[in-house]
């Protein structure tokens, strides 16, 4: 093993995969050191000064290692897009993020404190990490939820109004729901899906619903239980008043499973009322604990434009095959896990720790923590050298299921049970000698080097 190299083995073959997007071989080098900051622990900010473990403040941000990490994101010359399409390529290669028709498009919102008024994007807005208005900045991301695991494909920040000349007016202003239909038009001619999936902001749209409908694309997207139309009094006007005078045999059981094994009953049912119904633009299907009560902050009102059956030529469907009440309910429940879970691993990579303010430098940063995230889904896909258990006894053994990868926390882990002890043991000793290891040491440096996790259970 040479002793200078102090990035493991299997990140290093990872990053081979996108060394094409990078012009020089500095830039490759800089690229590898701030990857592997992005996948160590969080005891210190992802900024430049803690990914290339510099002294905090001032003087750790003049030290040359962090001056290079921070030229690299906003001063270099490569192209953050580059890289986007080498990450989407390498996705297109691994089973569990193929491309295939059971995916779904989920569009998801990430909103991030930040203050100052000298940073792109930056304005008050509403920030879903905080459920409040602040200031900060929020970028749209459309993802690819496969049965078995889900990725970012692309993702644009929103600008706030008041960044521009004419303010709304302007002809460069887009809204959120106009950036989720440019990166929707972006991604959908490589990546087959099965519908478009989309909270209560984007359902309640009508340019973003209209879009979706003149193009024939399937979705399923949330209202709010407040949602309501034009009605008479005698007559329910709000999807909340249709789902409470519902009849009983209306609703079927539905069993979600969420991703640490946990079932729950769901109630669901097909409504028809006002602007709903199976031969309306939209359909309207309700998910429920309580077909009773209707907890408000429990039960879904979704609408669709998938067809009932084959025979549906509502002109306003998607031309896509059909799909029961189950089927939608059950499509829509693949975007909460991923809500929660997505904005979790981003904060454990650091996506708001970025110090820059210019818009390419912003850029490159939440490229860099997608390819940081996906190098999960890689690692998790990449053969073990240890052989598959059999007992001796049966010489039929059946063939093993395809396991699905584990979840991103798992994953992540994993990587940082080899990553950690490679990177700060390797640190320690340069600091203290510049001498080889002791034969003992440099073995566990090349175990944990090749990838091998370090077990801290283990007595």
């Amino acid at each position: 093993m040479d002793t200078q190299q102090l990035i493991p083995e299997p990140l290093e073959q990872y990053c081979q995969l996108f060394d094409q997007a990078f012009t020089r071989p500095t830039q490759q080098a800089t690229f590898r050191t701030y990857l592997q900051g992005l996948l160590l622990g969080t005891e210190r900010h992802k900024t430049a000064t803690g990914l290339a473990n510099t002294e905090p403040g001032p003087p750790g941000s003049r030290h040359k290692d962090a001056q290079r990490l921070q030229w690299f994101l906003s001063e270099s010359t490569w192209d953050p897009e580059m890289l986007n399409e080498a990450r989407l390529a390498m996705l297109r290669t691994l089973a569990s993020t193929a491309p295939c028709d059971g995916a779904v498009l989920v569009i998801d919102e990430t909103g991030d404190r930040k203050y100052g008024t000298h940073t792109a994007h930056v304005g008050r807005q509403y920030l879903g990490s905080l459920g409040k208005v602040d200031s900060g900045i929020v970028t749209v991301h459309v993802l690819y939820d496969t049965p078995v695991a889900y990725v970012p494909l692309k993702f644009v920040p929103y600008t706030p109004a008041h960044h521009f000349e004419r303010k709304t007016s302007d002809p460069a202003f887009r809204t959120k729901p106009q950036l989720a239909l440019d990166l929707i038009d972006a991604v959908g001619a490589d990546w087959p899906y099965r519908a478009v999936v989309a909270d209560s902001f984007y359902g309640r749209n009508e340019v973003f619903q209209t879009h979706l409908i003149r193009q024939h694309i399937p979705f399923v997207l949330a209202l709010p239980a407040s949602h309501t139309w034009w009605h008479t009094a005698d007559q329910p006007g709000s999807v909340e008043q249709l789902a409470l005078r519902a009849a009983p045999v209306a609703w079927q059981p539905l069993v979600r499973t969420s991703a640490d094994g946990h079932q729950e009953i769901k109630w669901v049912a097909e409504l028809q009322g006002g602007p709903f119904g199976p031969h309306q633009t939209f359909r309207l299907i309700v998910v429920t604990p309580d077909p009773m009560e209707l907890p408000q902050d429990r039960t879904e009102y979704l609408i669709s434009n998938l067809r009932t059956d084959e025979h549906d030529t509502t002109l306003w469907h998607a031309k896509t095959p059909p799909a029961t009440l189950l089927e939608i309910a059950l499509l829509y429940a693949r975007r909460p896990r991923i809500e929660q879970a997505y904005r979790e691993v981003k904060q454990h990579l650091g996506w708001t720790h970025c110090q820059a303010r210019s818009d390419l430098a912003l850029r490159r940063h939440w490229n860099l923590v997608c390819v940081a995230f996906c190098f999960l889904h890689w690692e998790a896909a990449q053969p073990t050298e240890d052989p598959p258990a059999t007992e001796p006894h049966d010489d039929h053994q059946p063939a093993a299921a395809a396991q699905p990868p584990p979840t991103w926390s798992a994953a992540l882990r994993r990587v940082r049970c080899y990553l950690e002890p490679f990177v700060w043991i390797w640190r320690a000793w340069r600091a203290f000698t510049t001498a080889e290891p002791p034969k003992t040491l440099l073995a566990l440096l090349n175990a944990v080097g090749q990838g091998r996790p370090l077990s801290l259970y283990v007595t």
